[in-house]
């Protein structure tokens, strides 16, 4: 029987709001606020959320993809299908930011929410950016502020370099990439894949979010992807193929035909993306 969170596998260690000198703590009132994220949603989400009886968009499955490779793999093995944007979160946006919901491309430095049109009530989040740690819990706020989530299943996929692994086992031994999972108490399925063993944690983002949806008694699922390259790769992207057998993703997977070129398209866009900057 799967172990709670923090009880036998991995633990949830989240990132310091700001930073505090134990030694001299300012004022309280010189304290300058932390800065919070923003989210904007289209005119018809926002249309939907005025008429429903709980100011909420209905969802049962909320899909978050964390990172360059697990957008990657959301990009081109479930949004394949006919999408529409809800809406996006903003990382240090001021409320009057114009914003026109039009940096599409898998490579942009965005964070897009989007649902399926053929099941309007499956909706996907691709984090694209740096969510800075003062900002992740405003960030995990306000992505669940207006989805009723009383009946969803959540399912987030991240990465992390394979040097932050920890196994008594010697990584020569260990195939990479390879997949780690994390689950809260109310999701009663097994991962897909091994649980991520102590000493090792998830952190960042994509704990804040596990955190919520343990806090709030709602079934979700981590997906960890250790890789052993700083650069998006497909091997990398191909090791989360394993998660669409798994709930929530097998209801809502449907074949891409053209996988494997969309796959080498995406590959080489961010190539290119980043030989700009070297």
């Amino acid at each position: 029987m799967a172990a709670p969170l923090g009880c036998g596998y991995g633990d949830l260690v989240l990132a310091s709001s700001r930073a505090v000198d134990d030694e001299e703590e300012e004022e309280e009132g010189s304290q300058t606020p932390s800065p919070s994220a923003v989210l904007r949603w289209s005119a018809q989400a926002k249309q939907e959320i005025s008429e429903s009886p709980n100011d909420c968009i209905e969802c049962s499955a909320l899909i978050v993809a964390i990172g360059p490779v697990a957008t990657g793999f959301i990009h081109t093995y479930l949004l394949h299908q006919e999408t529409e944007i809800l809406g996006m979160i903003g990382s240090g946006l001021s409320e009057d930011t114009c914003n026109t919901f039009e940096q599409t491309s898998p490579a942009d430095a965005t964070c897009f929410l989007h649902r399926l049109k053929s099941a309007p009530s499956v909706i996907f989040c691709q984090c694209n950016v740096d969510v800075p740690p003062e900002m992740m819990f405003s960030w995990t706020q306000q992505l669940f502020s207006c989805i009723n989530i009383r009946n969803t299943y959540v399912g987030i996929l991240a990465s992390a370099p394979v040097s932050e692994y920890r196994s008594s086992i010697s990584l020569s031994d260990v195939t990479v990439p390879f997949l780690r999972g994390l689950k809260t108490n109310q999701f009663h399925g097994k991962p897909v894949c091994p649980y991520l063993e102590q000493p090792n944690t998830a952190k960042g983002l994509p704990a804040s979010v596990l955190t919520h949806c343990q806090v709030y008694r709602v079934p979700a699922v981590l997906y960890m992807c250790y890789s052993d390259s700083i650069y998006v790769e497909i091997p990398a992207i191909k090791a989360f193929l394993p998660v669409l057998k798994g709930t929530p993703f097998r209801d809502i997977v449907q074949e891409n035909p053209n996988a494997d070129i969309s796959l080498r398209k995406l590959v080489e866009l961010r190539a290119r993306q980043n030989n700009l900057y070297t």
